[in-house]
């Protein structure tokens, strides 16, 4: 019988505590030997374990790393880039601090270089302040060691670090990647979605809410009940309360039959509330009272019917920052629970994944009828089988020499580098259409050539940099756009026409973030001109952009902003 191989433990810790717990207590994990660099199983600063990581981070299944390393201040690893180690030598509080946070600074340098690997944050300090350590943490795990007695505890959580780890890239057509926050959402999620506590998802537009919770949430939930969807944004404010409660026949104008509400239809399943922010304020009352009873009374009904449904909530904003607007109800947001909040990660903070997805969404586009056509029409016209096998190849690995077997897409390390710099506004679902696009596109050019009797002979098609810059400058409000937003027009202005003598006046409010803090100042702009155009958004986008074709752009950054047409209206009523 073949004998399962033990997890190999590696330890970085200044003492023995650690390493001496694992080979006394814990017979059921390796410790691998850094050598030179330390004892047995251990190694004892941050430049040791990464110069041994360097070479062997393939025999590491997961990481112990100590918190509070009192080491030399030569062997000390910054926390802040910008403040290197040197600098501070002089200054014995900085130095205090940096010994007490030094384990958070080497989870940082192996974040950057090895984003896989599974580390567990040890301390026996319950007091340590976290503070400025808070997203790192977030991503990991923390465990508080003071002895024998929380052995079961550090089991739990390398345990749960390796189950982490052996996750898949991808599941059930969801695009996880390696990213350390996203893992660590989805193992929240995979608790979340057990049970009946509502789900808050947050993030911006195209980040995959609606996705995750359809095709994770719902088929985890263990529930037998339909997954329904509804968008409150889609119908007039004052039929919110008949989409999610239902109505009888001749309650309201208009009503000529029975209709069933969400709440109702999906019954022992899951409801995913889209854009909730946009619930008119009277109608999250009534919201708030069928999750604390979990009873529904359709408008012109005399009494409530049992709902048992999972609830799931999304936002393109943050809802406590919406609480503090006066925008959403502090009840409301306190019962969907803010322990449940789940932010999803833009694309643009998990560029490591970045190869990933644009291999499997490119693996995604052949599978598209259209383009396998053309891919088949290419392939046969250089020597392979029409069904060949197809691979994008990124950066330096462009330039070498062609497979002799697949049809590849190269793209260059110029196009590659494009494609990492962009923001991503549109997030995943932005990067889909790309994708889509270039495959489609690049291959579109090579069959045309071959219908046209051109010859090739490679197997190998480089994609278009300019065809790259194309459609990212199509799916972005660039630089100079975002300029002339600070000044826009007059509400006199027309089609054809642009205007930028009218000022704005904006309240610009102290945020987490200079980006947040403009968003903020953008919203309010957008919202002035929007009543200043009386929400032509055409006249909009000659105010911002001089081009009244424009107004998809406009009203896509307008959506993306969190403004609603309809609530701004009814301000203005």
């Amino acid at each position: 019988m073949k004998r399962e191989r033990r997890p190999r433990l590696l330890v970085i810790d200044d003492g023995e505590t650690y390493a001496q717990a694992v080979a006394d207590q814990m017979p059921e994990f390796f410790r691998v030997d850094p050598g030179k660099h330390g004892s047995k199983g251990r190694i004892g600063d941050g430049p040791a374990a990464i110069d041994y990581l360097a070479r062997h981070a393939g025999e590491v299944d997961v990481v112990l790393l100590d918190v509070h390393f009192d080491v030399a201040v030569a062997r000390l690893l910054p926390l802040d880039d910008a403040a290197p180690v040197a600098a501070l030598a002089d200054d014995p509080r900085a130095v205090r601090r940096l010994r007490r946070h030094q384990g958070i600074a080497i989870l940082r340098a192996l974040r950057r270089r090895w984003p896989a690997l599974p580390v567990v944050l040890l301390t026996a300090l319950e007091d340590l302040s976290l503070v400025d350590a808070a997203h790192d943490v977030s991503a990991g795990t923390m465990t508080w060691f003071s002895g024998p007695s929380d052995l079961d505890t550090l089991r739990i959580r390398i345990h749960g670090a390796l189950q982490e780890a052996a996750l898949a890239l991808e599941e059930d057509g969801i695009l996880w990647g390696r990213d350390p926050a996203t893992r660590t959402l989805r193992r929240r999620l995979a608790l979340l979605s057990r049970g009946t506590m509502p789900v808050i998802l947050e993030g911006e537009t195209g980040t995959g809410k609606s996705h995750l919770a359809r095709h994770f949430i719902h088929r985890n939930s263990g529930r037998s009940g339909p997954f329904l969807s509804v968008d409150v944004t889609t119908v007039p404010a004052e039929l919110v309360p008949a989409l999610l409660f239902g109505s009888l026949r001749g309650s309201y104008t208009g009503a000529t039959t029975d209709r069933k509400g969400a709440f109702e239809a999906a019954h022992q399943g899951t409801l995913f509330i889209d854009e909730v922010q946009n619930i008119p304020p009277e109608v999250q009352k009534q919201l708030l009272s069928v999750l604390q009873e979990g009873r529904v009374r359709p408008i012109g009904a005399t009494r409530d019917l049992p709902v048992d449904v999972k609830v799931v909530v999304a936002a393109n904003e943050s809802l406590a920052h919406a609480v503090a607007a006066g925008r959403f109800r502090r009840d409301l947001y306190m019962r969907l629970s803010p322990a449940s909040r789940i932010r999803l990660v833009p694309l643009r903070e998990r560029l490591d994944d970045l190869p990933f997805f644009l291999r499997r969404m490119a693996a995604q586009a052949l599978d598209r009828p259209d383009i396998a056509e053309l891919a088949a029409i290419v392939a046969t016209a250089v020597g392979l089988d029409a069904g060949a096998a197809i691979a994008l190849v990124i950066g330096p690995g462009a330039g070498a020499t062609a497979a002799a077997d697949v049809l590849e897409l190269a793209l260059p390390t110029a196009a590659w580098k494009a494609l990492a710099a962009h923001r991503w506004d549109g997030n995943m679902r932005e990067l889909e259409m790309v994708v889509a696009n270039l495959v489609g596109l690049t291959l579109f050019a090579a069959a045309d050539a071959v219908r046209s009797g051109m010859q090739l002979s490679s197997t190998r098609l480089q994609i278009d940099a300019a065809l790259i810059a194309e459609l990212l400058g199509a799916t972005a409000i660039d630089a100079a756009d975002g300029d002339d937003a600070t000044s826009p027009a007059s509400a006199d202005a027309t089609v054809g026409e642009r205007a930028t003598d009218a000022p704005y006046a904006v309240d610009v409010e102290a945020s987490h973030s200079l980006n947040s803090v403009m968003v903020g100042v953008e919203r309010q702009v957008y919202a002035a001109l929007f009543e200043r155009t009386a929400g032509d958004f055409e006249r909009m986008a000659v105010c911002l952009l001089g081009d009244g074709e424009r107004s998809r752009a406009v009203r896509q950054r307008f959506n993306q902003l969190g403004l609603s047409a309809r609530e701004l209206r009814r301000d203005e009523r």
